[in-house]
């Protein structure tokens, strides 16, 4: 997530690929479609390729283009064909790695980076790489050793020491990921996400105000970054601020509707000020863009007793069941790619992105499995704790404790007939 590589092409025409991005009658100032746009990048390789079909270097361009455009497994193709024509061209295995990359296929990705390393070990942007496929792997310890050869091999750039940061934030080192932050920015001060990780850091580490003057700075350099927004939001309900936080969460919503982080917080703030049916309504659509969501059905639970409705464990299973059932179909079904800026023109920091991560449901900063704010932890202090209650209820527990000992079916409010 959030640039989705999930997304699918349907099927192995970009025109046709692209047109569905464009369907939505979007054009570019000239009136361009998509589709148009695309298969107008695409005419000078395919008139190549006409005259001479095992050209590698007009496969290859071909590829760079369908990557531009987000059509990511046909530009996988059309790499796998340079590599046909030249098998050990390393400049194409590089390319592959990175689309493979997109396609959250990291395994293969890995492969394709290792075998480019072995050839030019010196390829600080290879390395850079590396360490995003590993991020997402969970292989932190193995990424911070990538990090350090990409530097060893040149320490201007500034995306390795933002990977460095990166990495060193996940192991929970955030004294030092701050020190790698800083390095990155004192190369380039307009790198959005060194910003953002350095606001995180200063967040982990209590210091609230100078998190959000980073976030501020982050925010004036990508201001539809719907995590930052996140991020932000959570500093300052660290802070005691309901109302900023809650405009924050707002934002990021509008920014992407289905960033199921920024609900889940947006309720946690309604939940603080005694909202509680708000809350409730935006935990639940926390957990329609995300069934899994682990904590969102705490915080679901928590709420529907403080309101008075209280949900037996049958029915809180049926009910995950059925959602993650939708999910599941949604996933299946064909999804548009989005025709997007490209990333495939930038340097040697091309690959270190953020994601906060990505193991499914939690996410590391490289890894784009989807945006995600800072922690997806129910923090301590934002859970209110009931008048009478015993125990906590989580999912899973086939009984539950509360005041009187009496228990309820689910939907039932208090008072209410059966």
């Amino acid at each position: 997530m959030t640039n989705d590589p999930k997304r699918k092409t349907g099927n192995t025409d970009p025109g046709r690929n692209a047109g569905r991005a464009g369907k939505a009658g979007k054009t570019d100032r000239a009136g361009n479609t998509a589709s148009g746009r695309l298969n107008k990048a695409l005419e000078p390789y395919e008139k190549t390729l006409a005259k001479n079909p095992e050209d590698a270097a007009a496969w290859a361009g071909k590829a760079a283009v369908l990557l531009r455009f987000h059509v990511y497994k046909d530009s996988l193709k059309a790499l796998n064909k340079a590599l046909d024509i030249e098998p050990l061209n390393p400049g194409y295995f590089f390319e592959k790695g990175f689309v493979l990359l997109k396609l959250e296929r990291e395994e293969e990705a890995l492969k394709a980076f290792d075998w480019v390393l072995e050839i030019k070990p010196d390829s600080d942007k290879t390395w850079n790489l590396k360490t995003s496929v590993l991020c997402r792997l969970g292989q932190q310890e193995k990424a911070l050793a990538a990090c350090e050869k990409a530097l060893a091999s040149n320490p201007k750039i500034a995306g390795a020491w933002h990977a460095k940061g990166t990495v060193l934030s996940d192991l929970g080192s955030y004294e030092e990921a701050l020190k790698a932050y800083d390095e990155a920015l004192k190369l380039n001060q307009n790198l959005a996400r060194a910003w953002e990780g350095k606001a995180f850091v200063l967040y982990k580490l209590d210091r609230f105000m100078e998190a959000l003057k980073a976030y501020d700075t982050t925010l004036k350099l990508n201001p539809n970054n719907a995590k930052t927004w996140v991020g932000k939001g959570l500093v300052h309900l660290r802070l005691s601020r309901q109302k900023r936080a809650l405009d924050t969460f707002n934002k990021a919503i509008s920014i992407k509707p289905d960033f199921a982080e920024a609900w889940f917080y947006k309720g946690e703030a309604l939940a603080l000020v005694e909202k509680d049916e708000e809350a409730l309504r935006a935990y639940e659509r926390a957990l329609k863009i995300k069934p899994k969501y682990t904590e969102a059905w705490k915080a679901k639970i928590s709420v529907s007793s403080k309101l008075g409705i209280e949900m037996d464990e049958e029915e809180m299973e049926e009910e995950m069941k059925e959602e993650m059932k939708k999910e599941m179909k949604k996933e299946m079904k064909e999804e548009k790619p989005e025709i997007k800026r490209s990333t495939w023109t930038r340097k040697s920091d091309i690959g270190v992105e953020i994601k906060t991560a990505a193991k499914e449901g939690k996410y590391t900063k490289f890894g784009k499995k989807e945006e995600q704010g800072p922690e997806i932890k129910r923090n301590t202090w934002t859970r209110k704790v009931q008048k009478g209650e015993d125990t906590k209820k989580y999912m899973g527990k086939k009984t539950e404790k509360k005041g009187a000992g009496t228990e309820r079916k689910a939907g039932k409010r208090k008072g209410q007939k059966k």
